[in-house]
């Protein structure tokens, strides 16, 4: 007589492995914790929003782009408003940043 030695689903026991402690769900609802995945799930700050603009703008932020040297739309969109910055009044640009900290 061969004795047939059981294949592997037939050797599992199951509830081998006995817990220590019973699982509870905590749920917690505390507003900052909501806050913190709602941030984690929208990704970094400076990904977040994309905008459209006609060809001919895109034309010129391409010639921009190859005139500075610089390789990224972001980058020639910031130089853009650096400079839209520096030729305001201070009191456009106190104006500006009180409006840019309530958005």
């Amino acid at each position: 007589m061969v004795s047939k030695k059981p294949s592997i689903l037939q050797r599992k026991v199951n509830g081998a492995i006995k817990p220590k402690e019973q699982y509870h769900e905590e749920i917690n609802n505390s507003e900052s914790e909501k806050q913190k995945s709602k941030v984690a799930k929208k990704g970094p700050r400076n990904q977040k929003k994309s905008i459209k603009i006609s060809e001919d703008a895109y034309k010129d932020l391409s010639v921009l782009k190859n005139m500075q040297h610089v390789k990224f739309d972001y980058e020639i969109i910031q130089l853009l408003f650096d400079k839209f910055y520096d030729d305001m009044t201070e009191e456009e640009k106190r104006r500006f940043t009180v409006i840019r900290e309530n958005i």
